[in-house]
């Protein structure tokens, strides 16, 4: 396996990659290997148990109703048993690449620090206040970048934010806050008021979220913008609408417009922002796995497209305070 550099990040790692990575990689064959025969193993096992399981309830009570409904259930438990041995071994997999791969990129780049299970958090408390995530009971945090670019600091990290609730039955259910990344990106100049940046639900979706957000988030007065394209995807509201409106003029709403419209899952309605604490504060819905390493069932020596996906992810943040920045 060879490293051909393709973005101008990339550029100059293609040495390190065969002194450094390569060598790394190679000495992980074996452990993926093993690991891919134990999750066969273990899925192996789990099915034989369900289905001996299964097939042990329907002969004592004679194929009834109850315990058909029984043996699908175990069955389907039979099915999320095998999935979560193999996501154990899989997980584990992409640790040691991480670690095999991440210290050489990161020293690559410069300025940049990882860390794969997000072990020092991330400040949510403050986009919660915004109103850019609701509210959850259980964030799993994974993946997280702390780094500069154009002299300027962020942290971002990969998220997945739950609620349980119950209906009048007593059931539980879990629903999805927010899934995708969030950011939080220094800003040079102080910023004169809380701004919140989200999406434009139309009148009836917009009043009913100011209702119940209090003072804070929907519920700071709305502030008209003087950009038709933003406004018909966007709705802002700030403290001061004034000194929002001063400090975001057009220039900069064509640059939000193209981060949510360059970078979301579904353009620009995939995103939410905001300032406060002299902070920009990002949510991007997203698909997929942010920095995804490897797989358990492709040998170490075919990750140059994993190489180059991690390099775009990183690319990605660069973009997006180059274009706070005033890039195009």
């Amino acid at each position: 396996m060879q490293f051909t550099e393709r973005s101008p990040l990339e550029q100059g790692f293609a040495p390190i990659f065969e002194d450094q990575v390569r060598p790394a990689l190679m000495g992980l064959e074996e452990e993926r290997i093993a690991r891919l025969a134990r999750a066969r193993r273990w899925m192996v096992m789990v099915l034989a148990a369900a289905a001996v399981l299964a097939a042990g309830v329907l002969l004592i009570f004679q194929l009834a109703t109850p315990a058909i409904i029984a043996a699908l259930v175990i069955a389907v438990l039979g099915v999320i048993g095998m999935a979560a041995a193999r996501a154990i071994q899989s997980s584990g997999w992409s640790g040691s690449v991480a670690e095999a791969i991440m210290p050489a990129i990161c020293s690559h780049v410069g300025a940049l620090e990882f860390d794969a299970k997000a072990v020092s958090g991330f400040p949510i408390g403050p986009m919660q206040s915004l109103g850019l995530v609701g509210s959850y009971d259980r964030a799993r945090l994974t993946d997280r970048l702390t780094g500069r670019h154009r002299d300027t600091g962020f942290e971002m990290v990969e998220a997945y934010l739950t609620r349980k609730t119950r209906d009048s039955d007593g059931d539980s259910k879990t629903t999805t806050v927010f899934k995708g990344l969030l950011f939080r990106i220094g800003v040079p100049v102080p910023v004169p008021t809380d701004i919140l940046i989200t999406r434009d639900y139309g009148k009836i979706g917009n009043k009913l979220g100011s209702l119940f957000s209090g003072g804070k988030g929907r519920g700071m007065p709305r502030v008209e913008m003087d950009h038709a394209g933003f406004e018909e995807v966007f709705e802002v509201h700030a403290n001061d609408p004034a000194a929002a409106r001063d400090f975001m003029p057009p220039a900069f709403l064509d640059n939000l417009l193209n981060i949510g419209e360059s970078e979301g899952r579904k353009g620009a309605k995939s995103m939410r922002a905001g300032f406060a604490g002299n902070s920009f504060w990002l949510a991007l819905g997203r698909g997929g796995d942010f920095l995804a390493m490897g797989s358990l069932t492709r040998p170490v020596m075919d990750m140059e497209d994993d190489l180059h996906a991690i390099f775009a992810d990183i690319e990605m943040v660069h973009r997006i305070i180059d274009r706070l920045h005033g890039a195009a």
